[in-house]
C-alpha cells in the first residue's frame, strides 16, 4: 500500500503544503504504490534472469527492443504463466523505461492476443444463501466481527483491500436503523478520479451488529483480523461447511453483492454507482459474467440451512467481550488485533 494521501483544501498556504509534500515523498515515488513498486522490480528481475540464460544483450536501440519483449511473452506463454505476469512485466518494463511507449507494438498485439485466449479465472459470485451460511457459522464458533465482515463486504460491495482496512473511525452512523456510510477515502477507482470515494450500507441485518461494533471498539480498531489471518477464517468456513468443491475466494463477496443487488433491484446504474465503478460497459460485463456464472453454483440445501437458522435469529446486545487474541488495533501493519463480541 503506498503512503496515505491527506487531502489539501483549496486555502492552504504554501508553507502547509511543503511540510505535507515533504511527507508524502517525491512526484517519482508517488507514480506508483508500494505494493505495485514490488511487482514491478520482481517482474523486471525475471526477464533480466531469462536474458542472462538464453546469452541475450538488452539493445542499445528502443525500436529493437519490440522484438526481444516478444520473445520473452512467447517464453511467459509456453511456460504457462499466468496472464498477469505478464501485463505486471509489461507495465514494469514501461514504468522502468518510460521512453519505450508507443515502440513495442508486436508485444502489445502479442498481449492482446493472450488477454483473448487465455483461460479465464474469475472469482465465482458468492450467493446471499451461502452468505448467511458462513455467517451461521461463524456465530457458531464465536467469530462474530468475521461474520460481520462479511455482511459489509456483501452488502457494501467492497473490494478485498478495502475491507481489510477499514477502521472504526471510518463507520459513520447516527443510529442502528439508520443508514450507515463507510469513507474509504482514495480507493482504487478513486485515485484515478482524484476524490475518496464512501459506500452507503441500507441493510438491517448489517446496521444493528455494526452500530454495536462500532459503539464498543477504540476510533482506530481495525474490523477485520490481520489479513492473512481473515483470509485462512474465510477458507477454513468454507472447508467446515463443505463448500470448497465451488472455489469461492474472498472477491467473491464483492460479485456476489453485485450480482445480488442487480437480481434485486433490476437496475445496472444503481449498480455502477454501488459498486464504484467508472464505466458501465465494465459493469455490464462483470454482472453477466456473475450471472453466468451463478447457473453453475448448485448447493445442496442440507449444507446450508442449519446455518441459516443460527443466522435468522442472530441479534446483538450491547454486551462486548474482548479477547487479547483478536484484537487489532492502530495503524495500517500494527500487531495488535481485532474483537469479538458476544450476542
Amino acid at each position: 500500500m503506498g503512503k496515505k494521501v491527506t487531502a489539501l483544501s483549496g486555502t492552504a498556504s504554501k508553507e502547509e503544503r511543503r511540510k505535507i509534500r515533504k511527507k508524502l515523498g517525491t512526484l517519482k515515488s508517488l507514480t506508483v504504490q508500494a505494493t505495485t513498486k514490488a511487482r514491478y522490480k520482481q517482474g523486471l528481475q525475471n526477464f533480466f534472469d531469462f536474458l542472462k540464460h538464453e546469452g541475450l544483450d538488452l539493445p542499445r536501440k528502443k525500436d529493437d527492443m519490440d522484438a526481444l519483449v516478444s520473445d520473452y511473452l512467447e517464453y511467459l506463454w509456453s511456460q504457462g504463466e499466468g496472464r498477469a505476469t505478464a501485463s505486471n512485466f509489461m507495465a514494469a518494463l514501461q514504468d522502468y523505461m518510460p521512453k519505450l511507449k508507443n515502440h513495442l507494438p508486436g508485444s502489445w498485439r502479442l498481449m492482446r492476443t493472450w488477454t483473448t485466449h487465455e483461460i479465464p479465472s474469475r472469482a465465482p459470485p458468492m450467493t446471499e444463501a451461502v452468505l448467511k451460511a458462513m455467517v451461521g457459522w461463524a456465530v457458531t464458533h464465536e467469530h462474530y466481527t468475521f461474520g460481520l465482515s462479511l455482511l459489509v463486504a456483501f452488502y457494501g460491495l467492497l473490494r478485498t483491500g478495502e475491507l481489510l482496512t477499514i477502521q472504526a473511525w471510518q463507520i459513520h452512523m447516527e443510529s442502528p436503523f439508520k443508514p450507515a456510510v463507510l469513507n474509504l477515502g482514495l480507493t482504487k477507482s478513486g485515485k484515478r478520479q482524484g476524490a475518496a470515494e464512501s459506500v452507503t450500507l441500507t441493510e438491517q441485518k448489517v446496521l444493528a451488529p455494526l452500530w454495536a461494533w462500532k459503539s464498543k471498539v477504540p476510533p482506530h480498531t481495525f474490523l477485520t483480523l490481520k489479513p492473512h489471518a481473515w483470509r485462512n477464517l474465510f477458507s477454513d468456513c468454507l472447508s467446515k461447511l463443505k463448500l470448497d468443491q465451488w472455489e469461492f475466494r474472498p472477491y467473491s463477496l464483492r460479485r456476489g453483492g453485485a450480482t445480488h443487488l442487480f437480481v434485486k433491484c433490476g437496475s445496472l446504474d444503481k449498480v455502477v454507482v454501488a459498486g464504484r465503478w467508472t464505466a458501465v460497459k465494465t459493469a455490464r460485463i462483470y454482472i453477466n459474467s456473475g450471472l453466468a456464472m451463478l447457473s453453475d453454483i448448485q448447493i445442496p440445501k442440507p449444507l446450508l440451512s442449519p446455518f441459516h437458522r443460527i443466522y435468522t435469529t442472530w441479534t446483538f446486545n450491547p454486551s462486548l467481550e474482548q479477547s487479547l487474541k483478536e484484537r487489532r488495533t492502530g495503524g495500517r501493519g500494527s500487531s495488535r488485533k481485532a474483537q469479538k463480541f458476544f450476542v
